[in-house]
């Protein structure tokens, strides 16, 4: 933009502006806002509200779904080892103890893999995350 269009627009303060809906986007009283909207106004921005709600919700109780499976799965893949009072059985052949442990540690490991390349994904964010905030900073110290 040149100096020139700059002197010959005014500047508009937040209360000048003209608002572009009918509720104002900092209201003093809620309430008192709310009041303009027509009933099926007030009806839709309810609907927006809960379905907001209702997505926040099912994204928590989906990534403890994804949390809670694979403990699921270990502890599905050691309960045969324990009779249904929680005491291993007398007759259980060694082999199938030392099977299902090596499952168990294989498990674990792949885990830990999984843990290990979710941290290596957090650094190489927070790095990314660090150098556009150096350069916002930076942007905003040269204007």
């Amino acid at each position: 933009m040149s100096d020139s269009s700059d002197k010959n627009e005014p500047i508009l303060e937040a209360e000048d502006r003209k608002k572009i809906s009918i509720i104002d986007t900092e209201p003093k009283d809620l309430k008192e806002a709310l009041k303009v909207l027509t009933p099926q106004q007030q009806a839709l921005r309810e609907a927006a509200i809960r379905k907001f709600k209702v997505n926040k919700v099912k994204g928590f109780i989906a990534q403890q779904v994804k949390n809670l499976n694979p403990n699921r799965q270990i502890g599905d893949s050691i309960r045969f080892l324990f009779d249904k009072y929680g005491n291993p059985p007398e007759n259980l052949p060694l082999e199938d103890i030392i099977t299902e442990r090596k499952n168990i540690e294989a498990q674990i490991r792949w885990l830990e893999a999984i843990c290990f390349e979710l941290r290596n994904n957090l650094s190489k964010i927070k790095e990314i995350e660090d150098h556009a905030l150096d350069l916002l900073e930076h942007g905003a110290g040269k204007e």
